[in-house]
């Protein structure tokens, strides 16, 4: 007989469920839940984006001083402080909610992006954690996955570059080229540079319906291309951990191949510190080369967290004992089991 004793080492979860153990609003201006309130967000093409990834680079960075280029303004902030655990559960302390079951719409300004405080900070232990919420790895790359995906190959309804984006970068008066054209009493969305032509999208999508992964490293990918309607259906989370490489332009050839070497190097089984710190520095040079690419609207909450996964990769150690694939697995699974209503010792 003894006594056993369990410690909660940090949470994993999507974005949507981090709201809920941290008691931070994944949601507004203020949705990324590392930074806080020192996020650089704005409104773009109809909802909030979030921009200004500048602010990681050296302050004397040639691109600092750029403003078409990205924008149409310099940057000249610093990267968000760090807040400890002290520090935030002072801040908590300070804060008024509303009872346990009530629903507020609204919130003081005072309260930030803060809904609640977590039931965690009743653990002696928890704000001496340099970690508390993890941010899961597998939901992030899936999402920047569709993202990316979605505008090169310019799939209606989940591309970025859409005419609200387009007009946007008229309001902002960047980007001329990529700018509404307008013949007569019409406008029309030309093809971006950043976007494959028809004829490449489908010789694209020729090529990854045959391509061939080894067993476990993604599941029959051909069935999810539908080279006629020119899209990817039903691809899933794992399917997403294949780099992508295709017809375009060098300039954004060259940002994407290092975004998929980024997320081949962070879910290494093994990681060095030193690079998780080029990993770091590549994040920054990826995200800002996108926004002298993509229009704002690109960049959505999903696509501004990458800068923090590195570091996290650095406290928690490999992320593939903090991601969730394994979780994933086990209710498909389970859902086999209800949906056929059999053990899974019949199913074998």
């Amino acid at each position: 007989m003894f006594t056993l004793r369990a410690a909660i080492m940090w949470t994993v979860n999507d974005f949507s469920a981090y709201a809920m153990v941290s008691g931070w609003s994944t949601k507004g201006y203020m949705a990324c839940p590392v930074c806080k309130e020192d996020v650089t967000s704005g409104w773009h093409a109809g909802k909030v984006c979030y921009l200004g990834h500048r602010r990681w680079l050296p302050w004397d960075h040639e691109w600092q001083e750029k403003d078409k280029e990205f924008d149409g303004n310099t940057e000249h902030c610093l990267r968000p402080r760090e807040w400890s655990g002290d520090e935030i559960l002072e801040q908590l302390n300070r804060l008024d909610f509303a009872p346990f079951g009530i629903v507020s719409w609204t919130r003081p300004s005072t309260n930030m992006n803060w809904t609640h405080k977590p039931m965690f900070f009743e653990l002696p232990y928890w704000s001496k954690l340099k970690l508390r919420h993890n941010l899961d790895v597998m939901h992030v790359e899936k999402n920047v996955f569709d993202t990316l995906v979605g505008t090169i190959l310019d799939i209606e309804g989940k591309t970025k570059d859409t005419i609200k984006a387009r007009l946007d970068l008229e309001r902002m008066g960047i980007r001329r080229g990529l700018w509404m054209n307008r013949d007569s009493n019409k406008a029309r969305r030309d093809l971006a540079f950043f976007s494959m032509k028809p004829n490449d999208k489908k010789e694209f999508l020729k090529f990854v319906s045959f391509v061939k992964f080894p067993d476990g490293y993604a599941s029959n990918i051909a069935r999810c291309v539908n080279v006629d309607r020119g899209k990817f259906t039903g691809l899933k989370s794992h399917d997403c951990h294949v780099g992508i490489r295709h017809l375009l332009p060098e300039d954004v050839v060259k940002p994407i191949m290092l975004l998929s070497r980024f997320f081949s190097q962070l879910t290494a089984k093994t990681l060095r510190k030193t690079d998780m710190f080029q990993l770091c520095h590549d994040i920054f040079q990826v995200l800002c080369k996108f926004e002298m690419i993509f229009p704002p609207a690109f960049f959505t909450s999903i696509m501004h967290v990458m800068v923090h996964l590195p570091k996290e990769a650095l406290l928690a150690g490999p992320v593939n004992y903090c991601w969730m694939y394994p979780i994933e697995r086990l209710l498909g699974e389970l859902k086999k089991v209800y949906a056929t209503g059999r053990s899974p010792k019949d199913q074998l």
